[in-house]
């Protein structure tokens, strides 16, 4: 009896073993740090930084790296090194399709409630908000929190009631001057307004230059459109699973080279670069894909009256998603339709400094120690404690 006991705990001991890894994984052909890289098993999930970096935990000795466009990799933690190289596939291309009968973007939009939810949903989130101005660091935020969606696609035809998303933010922290050196402020998108550009993913095919390949055997095809002129260039990218016509990664990128400014207050202002990547996975209990991570970036030039000056504020918004279709209690306690540097939640120093679900990149580090530094003198926003 008393062996018996004994076998129990020592099972239950190593059962509950916490396997951890910190490393960096690079472009095996150009030796640079990727960004959006998946690092998960069945039961736990976190990504990489701008820096590469992350650092992953687990009672489970298994792990699996995976990003769109490369060779997966699975492997127990001990085989894994702290540098890690992903290699991308090769793309052997099939043919280029050109046809006369329904486009493939047709069936795609078409299928798009069928291969994604339709009814409403529930999950749970972190998301990351950098700004800079003419190439400083100006303000970060990181959010934790759980969504409650009615649709997961929105449209002009849809109308949405403030119970249709809402929001409960457990876990904040934010640091950021409160104007650059024009006294301009850059506005934030809301938590909802983010969501809705991410999942924004139809395009009108008779705009575009398109042009439709197969590869892996016809397991996937990507979809590439651009348009150019004197003022703009658009282009990007779907990838899309061949059997179910779900996309599986969307990229859209748009260069406007000239255009014209508007006013706010005394300044003058317009939006240069716009990009959108966005990538869904299918979780198989459901049958259903969802939005498991993405970002916008944004460039805003901004100047007065007599082009006296130019200034240059960059926005980067970074999203990854766990516990999707999940069965939890979402209780609304903040706007979803907020500016996001705008939001107000107390600062937990332990959950951040345990946290590793997406680390702190070197130059948030620095900028966080340069803020908070008693000898400064900027004027911040923050919900830091000293």
């Amino acid at each position: 009896m008393k062996f018996s006991l004994y076998t129990l705990l020592l099972f239950s001991f190593f059962g509950y073993t916490q396997h951890s890894i910190s490393a960096i994984i690079l472009d095996s052909a150009e030796n640079s740090p990727l960004e959006f890289v998946g690092v998960y098993n069945s039961k736990d999930h976190t990504m990489t930084n701008a820096d590469g970096r992350f650092q992953f935990s687990s009672s489970l000795d298994s792990v699996t790296i995976y990003r769109p466009g490369y060779e997966t990799i699975k492997a127990s933690f001990s085989h894994l090194k702290d540098t890690i190289f992903l290699e991308k596939s090769i793309l052997e291309l099939d043919e280029v399709v050109v046809t006369n009968q329904k486009s493939i973007l047709q069936e795609v939009y078409e299928l798009l409630n069928i291969n994604y939810s339709n009814e409403p949903f529930k999950e749970k989130f972190m998301l990351r908000a950098i700004s800079k101005y003419n190439g400083e660091m100006h303000r970060i935020e990181d959010i934790t929190g759980k969504l409650s969606i009615k649709n997961m696609f929105t449209d002009d035809t849809i109308k949405e009631s403030k119970k249709d998303f809402i929001v409960e933010l457990t876990n904040m922290r934010k640091l950021g001057l409160k104007n650059d050196e024009k006294n301009a402020y850059l506005v934030f998108p809301s938590l909802k307004d983010f969501y809705n550009q991410l999942t924004e993913i139809t395009q009108n095919e008779s705009l575009y230059d398109i042009t439709e390949k197969k590869f892996n055997n016809g397991k996937n095809i990507k979809i590439e459109f651009i348009k150019e002129s004197d003022s703009v260039e658009i282009k990007g990218y779907y990838i899309i699973n061949g059997s179910d016509f779900a996309v599986q990664e969307y990229k859209f990128e748009k260069n406007s080279k000239k255009g014209d400014f508007f006013k706010n207050k005394h300044l003058l202002y317009r939006t240069s670069f716009y990009e959108k990547h966005v990538f869904f996975k299918k979780k198989l209990e459901s049958d259903k894909y969802f939005l498991d991570s993405g970002n916008l970036e944004y460039t805003v030039i901004t100047t007065d009256k007599e082009n006296s000056f130019e200034g240059k504020h960059n926005l980067k918004v970074v999203l990854m998603t766990t516990d999707n279709f999940g069965d939890f209690e979402v209780t609304k306690n903040t706007s979803a339709t907020k500016d996001l540097f705008k939001l107000d939640y107390p600062y937990n120093p332990s959950y951040w400094n345990e946290q590793n679900q997406l680390l702190l990149t070197d130059e948030m580090t620095a900028f966080i120690n340069k803020v908070k530094d008693p000898q400064n003198d900027f004027k911040f926003n923050s919900n830091l404690k000293n």
